[in-house]
């Protein structure tokens, strides 16, 4: 229960507003002037200050200046006559919260006791999100739910061995993070790190990047190249998308993997290379080796390790957290003065599913701080799937009974419910079947099974 200490030389209105703030649910205490009120606050501690301005002595503002002085950042809140207003004004550009007109009409009172109570707490929960900040700069990976903190005490544990890692997840989750973050972590961090997409070439030049090749291989190679094998001697070498590799460059890479060996495309010597192989993907593997789309002996060798990053989803916890810190980086980045994020807005993103993962969070921060017009980032300068999610969760699935017609059937209700919710999962996974029954909290084939008994295609 919030605790509100009233300062008046007038006894009447301390009566009254003592009745009025207990009615309203808050526990009230009152002093006479500035003297006893500051004398009260030696022995306790309040959640707000309502202060008269013109007192004998020590004014409100003076009162207000010892307060924040001595006893930190305390709502304060100062009540004036008409004549004294621009004085208020001016308490208010000194760190007053706002002011009261006597004499004040009872609701006016009540909700601006409530938003500053509200902004205070927006304030102090900002202050301790900047300290966790504080606190983890310079770390790789920010989280910290227990998904995160199960992801870092795995990666401490294997962060120094040679052996081949896979790290597996969704788009957007930082897995290339959680690579870095093993080889900074590791033994070889004075030593190269070097990245390649494999979905980002064509057969022939990822293999002529990642191995090298001799002059002359193949059409437009003049001179002889070293490929990243050889750059990332004793360092690592980390491999994403490592599903989009081509059968051809299948078998070469297990060769690496197991001898430590490999040859230039064109060439006939072989060369060895002292590297740690980091490999990452967001497609299923185990999918892909029964298909036949992945070599089962490239696949067990690159799992000596897996690493599986959590989404966002499983980890709403940390999304205060992270929207802080891209908040923080970008607002530099950006040249704009935004330095808060207003309740609503975290709330919004709080319940949001995030597909995209921490990369659409990212986005989503970026554009606010893009669109907005205040030194906090609200609500409506969120994405539209973020900032009406709420809303649409309303418009879709609501009771709608305002009373039982003869022919209801709460089977079948529940089933129409039912499959708004599934369709609404389909979406906002984009059709993929496993993340969509992760959101959800069923298996896939319990999804599957729904799925076809309500003829969702």
């Amino acid at each position: 229960m919030h605790h509100i200490l009233v300062v008046d030389d007038e006894k009447n209105y301390c009566v009254v507003l003592s009745q009025l703030l207990r009615e309203a649910g808050y526990q009230v205490s009152t002093a006479e002037n500035a003297f006893a009120a500051l004398e009260f606050l030696e022995h306790r501690g309040v959640s707000l200050i309502l202060s008269d301005l013109k007192m004998p002595r020590m004014d409100g503002l003076e009162l207000f200046q010892a307060v924040r002085r001595d006893y930190g950042d305390i709502p304060f809140i100062i009540m004036t006559a008409f004549a004294t207003v621009e004085t208020a004004l001016k308490a208010i550009k000194g760190g007053v919260f706002d002011y009261l007109l006597k004499p004040f009409n009872n609701e006016d009172a009540i909700l601006t006791i409530e938003k500053a109570l509200t902004h205070h707490s927006i304030q102090v929960e900002n202050q301790a999100l900047r300290s966790q900040l504080e606190k983890s700069y310079g770390k790789e990976i920010i989280g910290q739910s227990p998904p995160v903190q199960r992801l870092s005490a795995e990666i401490a544990q294997v962060a120094k061995a040679p052996s081949p890692i896979l790290i597996t997840g969704e788009t957007g989750v930082g897995k290339e993070l959680v690579a870095r973050t093993l080889h900074r972590s590791s033994s070889r961090s004075g030593d190269p790190w070097v990245a390649i997409n494999c979905a980002a070439l064509t057969e022939t030049l990822l293999e002529s990047e990642i191995f090298g090749h001799e002059r002359g291989a193949f059409t437009g190679a003049i001179e002889r190249k070293k490929g990243l094998v050889e750059i990332a001697n004793n360092g690592t070498l980390f491999l994403d998308e490592i599903g989009e590799l081509s059968p051809t460059l299948q078998p070469k890479l297990l060769r690496l993997l197991q001898e430590k060996h490999f040859r230039r495309v064109g060439g006939t010597v072989e060369l060895s290379s002292n590297i740690r192989v980091v490999a990452a993907t967001n497609r299923d593997l185990t999918d892909m080796v029964a298909t036949g789309e992945f070599r089962q002996d490239l696949y067990y060798r690159l799992k000596v390790v897996e690493l599986k990053v959590p989404p966002l989803r499983e980890r709403p916890a940390d999304i205060p957290l992270l929207a802080h810190h891209f908040l923080h980086q970008l607002a530099i980045e950006l040249g704009r003065n935004v330095t808060d994020i207003s309740s609503e807005a975290m709330d919004c993103m709080k319940s949001y599913s995030w597909p995209g993962n921490i990369r659409e969070l990212r986005n989503a921060i970026e554009r606010g701080i893009l669109f907005s017009t205040t030194d906090a980032l609200l609500t409506t300068s969120l994405p539209e799937e973020i900032s009406h999610l709420e809303e649409n969760r309303h418009s879709e699935v609501s009771c709608g009974i305002s009373s039982f017609s003869k022919d209801f059937s709460l089977p079948q209700y529940l089933e129409q419910v039912e499959e708004q919710f599934i369709r609404r999962a389909l979406i906002e996974a984009k059709g993929i079947q496993a993340r969509a029954a992760s959101i959800l909290g069923v298996s896939r084939s319990n999804l599957q099974y729904k799925l076809k008994k309500l003829g969702i295609e």
